[in-house]
């Protein structure tokens, strides 16, 4: 009777040995996949910033703008959904900024989408004229208002950087939309707009706002 309880408490001893050391194991897993993934979400953050993402926002929109022109309306609701889309995913980015984002262009959005399904060019060269004006105060509410989008192809460097330039100074203590609001903003000088000197196409366009042909971008 001894010998069998001996026997049993043995067998009980190195059960219990081997489930430890199976649980330990799989915590030492457990953790190096944290790790692994600690490592990849600090190389994602590093590559992204709102700086970076903007410009795949801004080509959207203008690709929009001029599907929309050319009565693609088709084009110009998917380029309108993928804006959405992209307001929504800023948040993953910087949450106050991308916050920030949402709830302003919220109206645009929807003023947008009703020019869009109602195939409107009246509405929707208004709706483009209140998004832009929507994209420039957030600018300013970021401490970056001296990127100001426009729709004026001649003015702008490219649909992803729609940029109006202008003769200016660079702006003090701005810390790239990091943490610094709008200080040193007061120290940017801003004079007439810089002369255009070479237009490339856009003086031939038959829009005013359109220096090219509509695009489908995927």
């Amino acid at each position: 009777m001894k010998s069998t309880i001996v026997i049993m408490s043995i067998i009980g001893t190195l059960f219990l040995g081997s489930a430890i050391a199976n649980q330990h194991s799989n915590s030492d897993r457990l953790m190096e996949r944290i790790q692994l993934l600690e490592e990849r979400l600090a190389v994602l953050e590093s590559r992204f910033s709102f700086a970076s993402f903007m410009p795949d926002f801004a080509e959207r929109f203008h690709v929009m703008h001029r599907a929309g022109e050319a009565s693609d309306w088709a084009v110009a609701s998917h380029e309108l959904q993928e804006m959405i889309r992209l307001a929504r995913l800023s948040t993953a980015i910087d949450a106050d900024k991308g916050r920030l984002m949402e709830a302003m262009l919220g109206p645009s959005f929807e003023a947008l989408e009703h020019a869009i399904e109602d195939s409107n060019h009246e509405k929707f060269e208004t709706a483009l004229t209140q998004t832009i004006d929507t994209c420039n105060a957030c600018h300013t509410a970021t401490g970056s208002d001296f990127i100001q989008v426009t729709l004026d192809a001649r003015k702008s460097l490219s649909m992803r950087h729609p940029h109006s330039f202008m003769a200016r100074k660079m702006p003090s203590g701005h810390s790239h939309g990091m943490s610094s609001g709008m200080s040193g903003m007061s120290g940017m000088m801003t004079t007439e707009p810089a002369t255009d000197e070479h237009h490339d196409d856009a003086d031939s366009a038959k829009h005013p706002h359109d220096a090219g042909t509509p695009a489908h971008n995927d």
